[in-house]
């Protein structure tokens, strides 16, 4: 038991870090867009590292919170601010699109968030499967 106690303590610690990394590079790519007269372009530099750098450790606590914390207020607050730092990742770059452009860009938007939230929706489904699936061999 304790082999299996201490591997899922390591899985949950692939996961916070896992996740505070993709979210420090997502943090360090929107550094490093930059606008351009003909758009934008991808600018490298030591910032771009610097921002990598605390992008993840301001979300290490958080994904902390999210993975172990046992008070569903901190984890719901965590997942809050992870959320909100999401979206505006996800808006942030609309500063360097042309406003002759912002139509067809919501658009493409919009698809994708329904893409999405058909996702959502179907992993939603499959984990009440799974779960009553579970209950059911429990019994």
């Amino acid at each position: 038991m304790t082999s299996q106690a201490s591997n899922d303590r390591l899985l949950n610690n692939i996961i916070v870090f896992g996740f505070s990394i993709a979210f420090g590079l997502v943090i360090a790519s929107l550094q490093a867009l930059k606008r351009t007269p003909s758009g934008f372009a991808i600018q490298l530099s030591g910032w771009t590292l610097v921002a990598l750098l605390i992008g993840a450790a301001v979300m290490v606590p958080c994904f902390r919170l999210i993975v172990f914390s046992q008070r569903r207020y901190l984890r719901r607050a965590a997942l809050a601010f992870v959320v909100m730092v999401g979206l505006g990742a996800f808006f942030y770059p609309m500063r360097v699109v042309p406003r002759e452009k912002y139509r067809a860009v919501f658009t493409g938007l919009a698809v994708a968030v329904g893409a999405l939230s058909v996702v959502a929706v179907l992993l939603l489904v499959l984990r009440r499967f799974f779960e009553r699936e579970d209950q059911q061999n429990k019994s």
